[in-house]
């Protein structure tokens, strides 16, 4: 096995941005008051805390609090199995829309592949969520609408928005506008094409998209994907922009891990995240195998949302992996050395990079999606081939050789921790809400 020398520091500045996708304004906040005063925010996301399943609901959160704190009026809108009172939450008004789909979304799994299929291709004209997500538009009368993840939402919901004269951002965080499964992952591998199927059941995307004012992404690798898939593309350069997620760890002390004595224990690596195929869990596993019992440990947290969490189990037996099930992101990241990301889809920006990095963590990944981003594209000791066990065994070997006491800590992180607090994002977006506000107010004008 080749051993590759490991870098004693991660890469300390991002990649540039790509000359047509801004990354930093550096917006002044109390001019962008100044200018537009305290502004109506709409947030649209299929989920809303506390349901959840995965990071993006989780940070649509972490914004419209922030924007709360920061002295806006804010509200979040969203579908659920059942429709809800409006309620108020962390001093967000939330709207808990019926989903008028043929099945809710956690209840996929349970239907046929051409019952999937239908309800994918009905659901782009979806006319009854639209006109209920109007119904919210005239109630809350937003000055402006951020729309998040559309999984199993209309993108109808923009034509209500502009025909109110509103303007209107996106966040990418997804493929659900390109991909009928959201992940551009099918058959047990990336997609290498655009399927039939996908480009039918998302047709009218290629569409309605042309009313969104602004998009957001968070990471340059997914815009670039959505342009190239012929979406964004009628916006300016200035009109597509990155903006990290943003990230805290509840009760999260990177000082107090720092001060844990770990003398005489195993290096200790982790994963956390859903426990599938497409996140890389065999992969990791397997890397594992190859490098056979010593002094390590695995930890594995989340859950699996079928049954394949048997078949890691299975695969992993002899060795010291142990699969914890759910788990604080605070304790479960005190408890490790060391995080591996081992995605082999190309998984957008994974919030549990962003969570390891606050609490001093490195992080190996897999080079796929926006990964590299994070880490470093030219941060190679710390990037792997997605699905190449043979290298991430390569990559785990070299950390355990150079030992604890080598690994950085959130110190070398500050490219991504000082981009994704909850301060700096909530500045970005609202340079950019500021913007599209005081533009469509000078039109009225």
């Amino acid at each position: 096995m080749i051993t590759p020398s490991l870098s004693p520091a991660y890469a300390r500045v991002l990649p540039e941005a790509a000359a047509d996708t801004p990354r930093d304004r550096a917006p002044d906040a109390t001019a962008l008051r100044a200018a537009t005063g305290p502004l109506r925010i709409l947030h649209l996301s299929a989920l809303y805390p506390p349901y959840i399943v995965g990071g993006a609901e989780r940070s649509v959160e972490h914004l419209a609090e922030e924007l709360v704190a920061a002295g806006h009026t804010v509200a979040a809108a969203c579908i659920a199995r059942e429709p809800e009172p409006k309620t108020v939450r962390g001093g967000v008004t939330v709207y808990r829309m019926a989903h008028h789909n043929d099945f809710w979304l956690e209840d996929w799994p349970k239907a046929s592949r051409f019952g999937r299929a239908w309800a994918k291709l009905k659901q782009q004209w979806n006319f009854a969520v639209a006109a209920e997500f109007g119904g919210v538009l005239d109630d809350f009368k937003p000055d402006i609408v951020n729309t998040h993840s559309l999984l199993d939402v209309s993108t109808l919901v923009w034509r209500e928005a502009a025909k109110r004269g509103i303007p209107i951002v996106h966040t990418v965080c997804e493929y659900d506008l390109i991909c009928g499964n959201a992940a551009m992952f099918k058959d047990g591998k990336p997609c290498e094409r655009w399927h039939l199927g996908c480009k039918v059941v998302n047709a009218g995307k290629q569409i309605t998209n042309r009313a969104v004012d602004a998009v957001v992404s968070v990471g340059t690798e997914i815009l670039k994907t959505h342009v190239d898939h012929g979406l964004f593309t009628h916006l300016a350069p200035e009109r597509r922009r990155v903006i990290f997620y943003s990230c805290t760890v509840p009760e999260g002390d990177p000082e107090a891990r720092r001060r844990i004595d770990r003398t005489g224990q195993p290096m200790t690596f982790g994963y956390l995240g859903r426990i599938n195929t497409e996140k890389g869990v065999g992969t990791l596993i397997d890397a594992f195998r190859r490098i056979g019992p010593g002094n390590w440990r695995c930890l594995v947290a989340g859950h699996a949302m079928d049954d394949s969490i048997e078949r890691f189990k299975a695969q992993a037996a002899g060795l010291p992996v142990e699969f914890v099930g759910w788990a604080k992101p605070a304790d479960f990241l005190s408890a490790i050395d060391v995080l591996v990301v081992p995605s082999f889809w190309a998984e957008p920006s994974p919030r549990t990079i962003y969570e390891a990095y606050t609490m001093g963590v490195p992080v190996i990944g897999a080079a796929s999606g926006g990964i590299p981003e994070l880490i470093g594209a030219d941060n190679a000791d710390w990037l792997f081939t997605p699905g190449d066990d043979a290298d991430l065994a390569a990559r785990l070997t070299t950390v355990m050789a150079r030992g604890r006491g080598d690994l950085p800590d959130e110190r070398s992180f500050q490219h991504v921790i000082q981009e994704s607090t909850s301060e700096r994002v909530a500045e970005k977006y609202l340079a950019l809400y500021a913007e599209l506000v005081a533009e469509r107010r000078a039109a009225r004008s």
